[in-house]
């Protein structure tokens, strides 16, 4: 049973009622068998909060991974390593599909022969990483609201009768 407010919507708090069977000793010392009303008082805040920390750290999971990428390209690309080398070119194929949007902004800078500073990259990374505190910032806004009427508290509690 969810308990709502008086405009239709729902609140945070959940309210589950059951009844439960319980032997009690009587005063002749015969075990009566007596239903006892409980209810359980569930706060969901707190499944909200936590599904918001769970995509919070997706988030910055998957921006981390593809700035680590870049960053990986930009130090491959700075020491000049060959780009006819398997893992090389996985890294310079797979990091060009996060930097192309960067990749015409800036020019390199040659750092030697085969060596080049790409100050594209180093944006894109910074970019990608402002654009995923962003959206962390997002979800805290949209998740981390204290709840709509009962409480923002995140206890559950249990009450018994008689």
């Amino acid at each position: 049973m969810v308990s709502n407010d008086p405009a239709g919507g729902q609140y945070d708090e959940e309210v589950v009622s059951r009844v439960e069977q319980r032997d009690i000793v009587g005063p002749g010392g015969q075990v009566v068998r007596q239903d006892i009303a409980v209810a359980e008082f569930v706060d969901n805040v707190e499944a909200r909060q936590s599904r918001a920390v769970w995509l919070e750290n997706l988030i910055y999971f998957i921006f981390g991974g593809i700035s680590l990428l870049i960053a990986t390209r930009v130090l491959l690309k700075a020491i000049g390593a060959n780009p006819d080398n398997g893992f090389t070119n996985f890294i310079y194929n797979l990091s060009h599909l996060f930097i192309a949007p960067f990749a015409t902004m800036v020019s390199p800078i040659e750092l030697g022969t085969t060596a080049v500073f790409e100050i594209a990259s180093v944006l894109a990374i910074i970019i990608y990483l402002i654009v995923a505190w962003l959206l962390v910032r997002l979800m805290i806004l949209l998740f981390n609201r204290p709840a709509s009427g009962v409480s923002a508290s995140r206890s559950v509690g249990r009450g018994t009768r008689l």
